[in-house]
């Protein structure tokens, strides 16, 4: 009788942090999304503040770069770049060392944008975190470096079986 009152707890509390983790993320993202309302950042999807983001504030980065913060192809890159060159968030130059490298900045624009969206995770994390005493902080850290470790090992192992699932449905075409 223990085994299944302690399975069906079990189930519950699995149950329950699946509510707790979709609840969260997608309040995150309708907070995210409203936050973009901002008449600095008004007309911007949330990923495109989020490549303006990895473009960072102060560098000239070659794209490539920014790519690999976003973990994104270079061909995907490009796309979100040019919408965001024709809204006047980036700019793109040749790099003088080896002209074959474009490299890409925020304008002034881009600038505000990128501080607006510091500054909203700044006062979310600020006021989510007012609630707790310094205990609860530790553990809340914690649990979520432990949570964020499991979704990037599962995040590589999809995307390692992915690429690998790629390569073979390529070599049996080619066969």
């Amino acid at each position: 009788m223990e085994t299944t009152d302690q399975a069906l707890i079990d189930q519950n509390i699995k149950k329950l942090v699946n509510e707790l983790f979709t609840d969260t993320f997608n309040s995150v993202l309708r907070i995210e999304e409203f936050a973009l309302k901002n008449r600095l950042t008004e007309g911007l999807s949330i990923s495109e503040l989020h490549t303006i983001c990895a473009v960072g504030m102060y560098e000239e980065n070659p794209m490539k770069v920014v790519a690999n913060r976003l973990d994104v192809t270079l061909a995907t890159l490009t796309v979100a770049i040019a919408k965001l060159e024709k809204k006047g968030y980036v700019k793109r130059t040749r790099s003088e060392v080896d002209r074959r490298q474009v490299l890409v900045a925020l304008t002034k624009k881009g600038k505000q944008a990128y501080r607006v969206h510091g500054l909203f995770h700044k006062r979310l994390i600020g006021n989510a975190l007012e609630g707790l005493n310094s205990e609860e902080e530790t553990v809340l850290i914690r649990a979520l470096s432990k949570v964020k470790f499991f979704f990037e090992e599962e995040y590589e192992a999809m995307n390692a079986e992915y690429e690998a699932n790629k390569k073979e449905a390529k070599a049996s075409v080619e066969n």
